[in-house]
């Protein structure tokens, strides 16, 4: 796998998306604000007096008013990403917008679904902690060697899952969103097949560097993010940008362990007469 070609194609094509094409950049703007607003409404000067938490001075209304409207406007954007997933070349438009919303849902539950056994572990692991290894817990008497061995095998099973699912998931967003079948995006077997064409040094390898980019833009977008006021303008203003990348990058990580389609044969010469 050419990793310079892979970054420089995902750059070019993020370049591409919104060069010329600012009004996309604007939607994706809107629609990350409701997350981003969720700050302004509450005061913490009023809300903590010391050690102390004042909860009715807490806006829930507005927090869970921007929270469902920042929960409905993400599906949008998964939606989009569902489109670049799908090898569309150019950047696609924010268009069929129900269409958009729909496998938004649909690519948001495929992820869930691949991280829904690491959740089930910890809640687990959870029950746990608080029933038995702590005093008036819900199984007193049970803080012993066994329940502290459980406890930790549950722990590490629950890291082996989150692994597993962190190296699948998005492979799996992937098939769905070419297969436009959510049960695709589930079949680990065919997802296997791919990152062993693939290659799982190169995956490995593909991953590291995403990881270095989102380390080196976290580090660019958090410099002016501390400027009072103004300075969360900036991760909201840069976000599409790093969405845009990251889909494409995985997009074409995708293709590379896709199984080429096949020539079809050469019809034989005919024989002269």
């Amino acid at each position: 796998m050419n990793f310079e070609k892979l970054i420089n194609d995902s750059l070019g094509y993020t370049r591409d998306t919104f060069a010329g094409h600012w009004g996309r950049w604007l939607i994706f703007v809107l629609l990350g604000l409701p997350f981003s607003l969720v700050r302004f409404v509450i005061d913490p000067g009023k809300i903590f007096t010391g050690a102390a938490i004042h909860w009715e001075l807490i806006p829930w209304g507005s927090i869970a008013a921007l929270v469902i409207a920042g929960i409905l406007a993400s599906f949008f954007i998964a939606g989009y990403t569902v489109r670049i997933y799908r090898g569309t070349v150019p950047g696609p438009d924010f268009t069929g917008w129900a269409s958009l919303f729909i496998d938004g849902i649909k690519v948001d539950i495929v992820i869930f679904v691949w991280f829904l056994p690491a959740i089930l572990l910890g809640l687990l692991l959870v029950v746990l902690l608080l029933g038995g290894l702590f005093p008036g817990g819900l199984f007193p008497g049970l803080g012993s060697p066994p329940l502290i061995l459980a406890a930790l095998l549950v722990f590490l099973g629950a890291m082996i899952v989150i692994i597993i699912a962190s190296l699948y998931v998005t492979m799996g967003a992937i098939r769905f969103a070419r297969t436009e079948s959510m049960a695709e995006g589930w079949r680990f077997s065919a997802i296997t097949g791919i990152l062993r064409r693939i290659g799982w040094v190169n995956y490995i390898i593909a991953l590291v560097l995403l990881v270095f980019i989102a380390v080196l833009y976290s580090i660019v977008v958090s410099m002016p993010a501390i400027i009072p006021y103004v300075g969360w303008i900036v991760p909201v203003a840069l976000a599409p940008f790093l969405t845009v990348f990251i889909a494409r990058y995985f997009t074409l990580v995708y293709e590379a362990g896709e199984i080429p389609p096949a020539t079809a044969p050469a019809p034989p010469a005919s024989s002269a007469v």
